[in-house]
């Protein structure tokens, strides 16, 4: 009877133990080393399943078979373009909050129209001219690189990497340690401003001298892979695609050394090939030793944006031969920087995150000639028409002051002066939209500021409109329709409407802290924000409207 007692005692001694064991290392107390936040600009989820038996083993297929791959993944508002995307993405939150409403927004004091990340006060460090006065500082919400800058006492080493300058700056906040984007020119090469330092570190300018961006533009560019493997809908010559830079026909192969040499060795042709994406994995990798990501015990976090899939994919669409070649070079792009991560975190040491900051409309004029809904609306002609209407209703005048993507600006100056009712003539304006046949929806500044629509287009404008930055009336074209003008040529895509098309992008979690697994419910993405700091612990950030993914996250 006293050894059972014994027996019992030791026993539940040793479960208590295990409990307090387990009490005192929460999984938060362990964090991984380096998260790796990839957003490939432009990405429809159907691409995954489209291009998967191309794919190899290293890149997407062991981000989504090892990871968690979140299939029903949407922005829950509009416009849907880069700006608005990546930082909705780091700060989870949407544009009524962090403030980048477009990529290009007008300002109604000066009349002038104000670049997401331009900031005349800063001048670019390793390279000149308009491209260096650029900073985070017109974004108003915090991001989790702010949280964990604050989290970890300033100790994280943050970094973002990109061609574009926005899908670099945006991501990092406002106090992130650097922003690194691509100065185009005969050479082009990586650079700053002076929002983050005042000379370029020796690993940036030992990167540059290596002359990747005219060596990527050297060769040529061909098909990957046998043509026969690929899922061509349309054939390779087809009406739909525009030429790259100075090129006869959108066509491959592409002789990228004669075409540089065309166009005066200007290596603003590296934004639509494969190479940007090799160029731009170089870079995240040079970081990554040059700035010992992920050597410590205090997390880093590193944020990578692919930019060419978006600007070939304006080019020629989604369904085009090229593209599916684009990502299949992706893929292999994806594998080598998780092979590195492997081999200088450390497996099972860091965390990546991929998603993208928008999707795609199929070439509308494609669509049309399939017999679809679709189509093109003449932009001039629609202002002319609400111009009209509202010279018929309040007297001659020229009514819409200005016009940025599905957005109105009126004349402040003459509604005052004939002394209307500002919320009158928006309506007015919005009913005169209402009246043609594409318009899908129209609401004016008045009702987004006093009214909540829940649900819905109207909720996702809502979601996307700050009155200060925002139009007086936001329209949505119906789907399939994209903006035209008379004269234009109807090749490639477009994106900013909150139809599937544009908002259904794909969200993928891999490495330490996550559960694989199918997610199928949907979700926003402004889950992934609060998701990553539940596993950095640390608190949201700032303005953060998602959720907790917890069912990604091991516990």
């Amino acid at each position: 009877m006293k050894s059972l007692f014994v027996r019992l005692s030791v026993m539940s001694a040793l479960s208590a133990m295990v409990l307090v064991a387990s009490a005192q290392a929460p999984t938060w107390q362990h964090p991984p080393k380096l998260v790796v936040g990839i957003v490939v600009d432009q990405m429809r989820t159907d691409y995954l399943y489209r291009y998967w038996n191309n794919f190899g083993e290293g890149g997407f297929k062991r981000l989504a078979g090892q990871g968690a791959f979140l299939r029903d993944a949407h922005f829950d508002y509009a416009p849907t373009q880069t700006g608005p995307g990546h930082a909705s993405v780091y700060t989870g939150t949407t544009p009524a909050h962090h403030g980048i409403v477009a990529n290009d927004m007008f300002v109604r004091s000066t009349g002038n129209i104000l670049y997401c990340v331009q900031d005349d006060k800063e001048v670019g460090v390793g390279g000149g001219g308009y491209k260096g006065q650029r900073s985070p500082f017109n974004l108003l919400s915090g991001s989790i690189v702010d949280e964990l800058e604050r989290r970890f006492d300033g100790r994280s080493r943050t970094i973002g990497i990109a061609m574009k300058d926005r899908s670099s700056i945006l991501p990092i906040g406002r106090t992130g340690d650097a922003a690194y984007w691509f100065f185009e020119g005969t050479e082009g090469h990586f650079a700053t401003s002076t929002w983050y330092m005042k000379e370029l570190p020796q690993w940036v300018n030992d990167f540059n001298a290596q002359g990747l961006a005219t060596k990527y533009l050297s060769g040529t560019w061909d098909l990957l892979l046998p043509i026969e493997r690929y899922h061509q809908v349309l054939p390779d010559d087809n009406p739909y695609e525009e030429p790259l830079m100075g090129a006869a026909k959108a066509t491959l192969p592409v002789d990228l050394k004669a075409l540089f040499e065309a166009n005066g060795r200007n290596t603003a042709l590296l934004r639509y090939v494969p190479g940007s994406n090799t160029i731009t994995t170089d870079m995240a990798i040079a970081a990554m030793i040059g700035e010992s990501l992920g050597k410590d015990d205090v997390p880093d976090l590193l944020a990578i944006s692919y930019s060419a899939p978006d600007e070939l994919g304006h080019s020629v669409g989604p369904r085009a031969l090229e593209i599916e070649d684009m990502y299949l070079r992706l893929d292999r792009e994806l594998a080598r920087l998780l092979t590195e991560l492997d081999a200088h975190v450390g497996k099972g040491r860091y965390t990546v995150f991929l998603t993208a900051d928008h999707a795609a409309v199929d070439v509308p004029e494609y669509l049309k000639d399939q017999r679809a809904s679709a189509g093109y609306v003449d932009m001039p002609e629609l202002v002319g028409a609400v111009n009209r209407a509202l010279s018929a209703r309040y007297g001659e005048g020229n009514w819409v002051r200005k016009r940025v993507k599905e957005q109105l600006f009126l004349n402040d100056s003459l509604i005052t002066t004939r002394k209307l009712d500002p919320a009158v003539v928006q309506r007015a304006a919005a009913d005169a939209l209402l009246q043609e046949p594409a318009i899908a929806e129209a609401l004016t500044a008045s009702d987004l500021v006093r009214l909540t629509y829940p649900t819905g287009i109207r909720n996702m404008i809502q979601r996307g409109f700050m009155p200060s930055r925002s139009g007086d009336v936001c329209f949505v074209l119906r789907p399939s329709y994209s903006p035209g003008w008379t004269g234009m040529l109807k090749k490639g895509t477009d994106h900013g409407a909150p139809w599937n098309y544009d908002t259904h992008v794909p969200i993928l979690f891999y490495g330490q802290g996550v559960r694989p697994g199918e997610v199928l419910h949907r979700t926003s993405i402004t889950d992934i924000a609060p998701t990553i700091s539940m596993l950095l612990g640390m608190t949201m950030p700032d303005a953060a409207t998602g959720r907790v993914l917890e069912e990604v996250l091991t516990r």
